[in-house]
Formats: C-alpha cells, structure tokens, sequence
C-alpha cells in the first residue's frame, strides 16, 4: 500500500491523472487530515479536489486510513513548527504501518527517511508508471507534464524529464 499526501494528489486531479495511481499501485491511501485539507480547497472553489471526491465515492481505490491512537502520538511526536500536522499524520501512518509515502514535499520526505518509510516523489511515481505501462508513450508522459506545469505550476528537474524520457526508450 501507498500512502498519498495532499501535494501529490492535488497535483495529479489538476492535471486529471490521478488514475495513474491505481494503475501503478495494487493499494493507494490517504489520511484523515488529508481529506480535510482537500475539503477546504473545496470549499474555497478548488474544483480539482471534485475529481478525488469522485475517486473515493466512485472508484473506491483511495483508502481512507484512521490512525490508531498511537499514530496518532507518534504524529505529534514528530511535528515541529516546520511539519504539519497533516504530514506528520501521513509520515506516521506510513512509518509504523511500514508503508510507501508518496510526496513530492521535500522537508516532509526528509523527515519520514529519517524515520526509514520508503519515499517516492512523483518523478518515481512517473517511472513506475512507465514501467508498469500505465503512461506508454513518449507524447503521453510529455502531456502529463505539460498539464502538470501548466494547472499546478510543477517542473520536474531536467535530469529527471530526461531520465524518464530515457525509459520510454
């Protein structure tokens, strides 16, 4: 299973691939404090947040996990005036339910390596995308790409933009 935070879902319905997900991992899942962040961009008129609303209701592959009292602890345990809560909700379920974190925010990802959770951003996600022929063509990853700077402002590195170029090859 792999645990999904606000950035990278949000990421993924603005460019409309959040199918890119299931089509990638057996499991996908997200927190309680997720879902909350997602509910007041709704409510401030995000519409993007519509397309995961239908995921959870329709689709139903976007799990929902509660953290246990003790997740919970070990959240605020771990956060600090520079995490949130909501990631360190994220970082905590996936840490001692020895799951994949997948975030593209960079202080949060350092924070759950330290905590030795296995860390994907979403240059990883597009590589094992790739590799499982969920995106199969070169124009199909650069339209994913260009959606994805075009509706969220996201720029992946050159060297990955090459390097996943490299694996259509």
């Amino acid at each position: 299973m792999t645990v999904v935070d606000n950035n990278v879902l949000s990421a993924l319905a603005k460019a409309e691939v959040l199918d890119l997900l299931p089509a990638t991992f057996d499991a996908v899942a997200t927190t309680p404090g997720v879902v909350e962040e997602l509910d007041t961009a709704r409510i401030e008129g995000y519409r993007f947040v519509e397309r995961i609303d239908d995921v959870r209701q329709e689709s139903g592959w976007l799990t929902v996990l509660t953290p246990t009292d003790r997740e919970r602890r070990h959240a605020e345990a771990i956060r600090d005036h520079t995490l949130s809560f909501v990631d360190a909700e994220c970082i905590s379920v996936a840490s001692l339910r020895d799951r994949r974190l997948l975030t593209d925010d960079r202080h949060a990802g350092t924070v759950a390596r330290q905590r030795d959770v296995d860390v994907w951003d979403l240059p990883l996600l597009f590589r094992a995308a790739i590799r499982t022929d969920a995106l199969e063509s070169a124009t199909e990853l650069r339209s994913v790409l260009d959606r994805l700077e075009r509706r969220d402002a996201y720029r992946l590195s050159e060297s990955d933009r090459t390097a996943l170029f490299n694996e259509l090859d």
